[in-house]
């Protein structure tokens, strides 16, 4: 009775390691130093770069909301109305870059 005491003890704290870490992952931005890449290879003046956020994008799926389908990186710009977005994997693998409304930026699709 006591061993088996002990193993739901340390089942429970592990589960409650791992969920800790994975919120931590949500919450300070997953895949933040891939948009951050992205980004800075673009090579657009810091003086331009009014905000950046990240996002997870969930896929709205099942219960609670789902799972997080992937995650964009949002800048807004100083001198134009609209973003640029970078979308990337769960993998933090780039899926896409564009454009919104009047916001330019060179080599990247608008729409």
């Amino acid at each position: 009775m006591r061993r088996s005491l002990t193993l739901l003890t340390i089942a429970c704290l592990s589960s409650l390691f791992f969920a800790t870490v994975a919120l931590a992952d949500l919450v300070n931005g997953r895949c933040q130093k891939e948009i951050e890449n992205e980004i800075a290879g673009l090579a657009i003046p810091n003086d331009r770069i009014k905000n950046v956020e990240i996002l997870n994008i969930y896929d709205g799926n099942g219960e609670g909301g789902g799972r997080v389908d992937h995650i964009e990186g949002w800048v807004s710009f100083t001198d134009c109305k609209g973003n640029l977005i970078v979308s990337i994997s769960n993998a933090c693998l780039l899926q896409e870059i564009y454009t919104t409304y009047e916001c330019r930026v060179p080599g990247v699709q608008n729409y």
